[in-house]
């Protein structure tokens, strides 16, 4: 099982990272930018994640406190064989406050765990409470279907300045189209996992932003986690980790209050 389980993990992380590139055009500036036509915000609960391997370079991520002791980020930030660090003073003006993930990262996947299948969300803890103010879990009684939703990420390759945009929730239907056409294998891992869509002229996300929390009304309902088209940005809506899915909002709830 614990097989099945690494395996799965790669399979994700791979074919995710492999998605999950955009290009705008050919200046130094634009590959720098992480979500494309963002504006700066301050958002405490926004993380800066940095992934480090013994043998490679390292990656960034982002991610959301949901509470004084966990961090809600995607899978597929961490391969194994990293050492996850968070930086939870990705705000301008705040503290430095980089700490190490010690505790083993936990990570969803299908109730039916002969599949091994994995999901692209995760949940990272703390090694001890933080006094930054975290983000509410979602109302799912009322979902941002048809709504407009914000999502943060960092601005650039140094430093930690914070980027959001905000985005329009749009049906799947176009993505699900392209995922089949132009990347079957990772519609195949995409496609037991539950999202949902946001696409805005001139707006899209990155690699680097993945783990980013999506909000409407000072709640999180979603986790960055692929682009749509990495040929051509804009073009495609983004995916979303869905939050109010019965099936994570249950493990996320009994994971962080056992």
């Amino acid at each position: 099982m614990v097989t099945l389980f690494i395996r799965g993990l790669v399979m994700i992380t791979w074919l995710i990272l492999v998605v999950n590139t955009c290009v705008t055009v050919n200046t130094e500036v634009a590959l720098q930018k992480r979500i494309i036509g963002g504006d700066e915000c301050e958002r405490q609960y926004h993380v800066q994640l940095r992934a480090v391997y013994p043998h490679g370079p390292s990656s960034l991520c982002g991610g959301s406190l949901i509470s004084d002791r966990w961090i809600l980020t995607a899978a597929h930030c961490l391969k194994p064989g990293g050492i996850m660090f968070a930086n939870l003073s990705v705000h301008q003006g705040g503290p430095e406050q980089e700490v190490q993930i010690t505790a083993e990262a936990e990570i969803y996947t299908d109730k039916d765990t002969s599949t091994g299948r994995v999901h692209d969300i995760m949940l990272l803890q703390l090694p001890s409470s933080s006094d930054v103010q975290p983000i509410k879990l979602p109302d799912c009684d009322e979902p941002p279907k048809r709504r407009v939703v914000d999502i943060a990420g960092y601005g650039a390759t140094t430093g930690l300045a914070n980027e959001k945009r905000k985005t329009e929730v749009v049906s799947c239907t176009e993505l699900n189209d392209i995922l089949q056409k132009k990347f079957p294998e990772v519609h195949r891992v995409k496609s037991y996992q539950h999202w949902f869509c946001g696409q805005s002229p001139g707006k899209d996300i990155c690699r680097g932003d993945s783990g980013g929390g999506v909000v409407h009304n000072g709640r999180i309902y979603g986790v960055s986690s692929f682009v749509g088209d990495p040929d051509f940005v804009c073009r495609a809506p983004a995916a979303f980790m869905d939050l109010c899915d019965p099936e994570y909002a249950d493990w996320i709830r009994k994971t962080i209050n056992p």
